[in-house]
């Protein structure tokens, strides 16, 4: 068992060669995430948020919230909501109408009829995330469940992973407070 340093407020430390595991994972898999952790050295600090029956981990570098673990079969690993746009993170948009905006703020998944643009290189399986026609705002990350040909058709086109205001988002929040 790895010892772990409480924080207050709920956070807890992870050690360094934990921590260096999952930098590792997040820069391997997740487009721009070098840029994010300038230094590999370091404890990451975790809080865990209770999630759909399981338990979502979210790291924070520096202070910053810039990971979430969801427990989900893949174990997806993936950026905060507020680090894509705050790293710059050069990840696939999927532009959204502003109709969609209030179902995907509120957890649906992005359906074709909704996307009126892709930017970027997409592959199906890819992260996304998902922006508002008119502010370009970060609404949710997601995963495409379609290639980019195909997208816009009927039906679900993105999952959402996360977006602002479910319980993560909320967790952190008040943690911040």
């Amino acid at each position: 068992m790895a010892k772990v340093r409480s924080i207050p407020g709920g956070k807890y430390a992870i050690t360094v060669k934990q921590s260096r595991a999952i930098i590792d994972r997040a820069i391997s898999e997740i487009k721009g995430m070098e840029r994010v952790f300038r230094r590999r050295k370091v404890s990451l600090q975790v809080l865990e948020v209770p999630w759909k029956g399981k338990v979502a981990k979210v790291y924070y570098y520096e202070g910053e919230p810039v990971l979430v673990e969801l427990p989900t079969d893949e174990s997806d690993l993936i950026p905060f909501l507020t680090a894509v746009e705050k790293f710059g993170l050069e990840l696939p948009k999927v532009v959204v109408d502003l109709g969609a905006v209030r179902p995907i703020a509120n957890g649906a998944h992005v359906m074709g009829p909704g996307i009126r643009e892709v930017r970027g290189e997409l592959k199906e399986g890819d992260l996304v995330v998902v922006v508002d026609e008119r502010l370009g705002a970060v609404i949710a990350i997601g995963r495409a469940l379609r290639p980019p040909d195909s997208i816009r058709e009927r039906g679900r086109s993105v999952k959402n992973l996360h977006h602002a205001g479910d319980p993560i988002w909320k967790a952190v929040a008040a943690e911040s407070r």
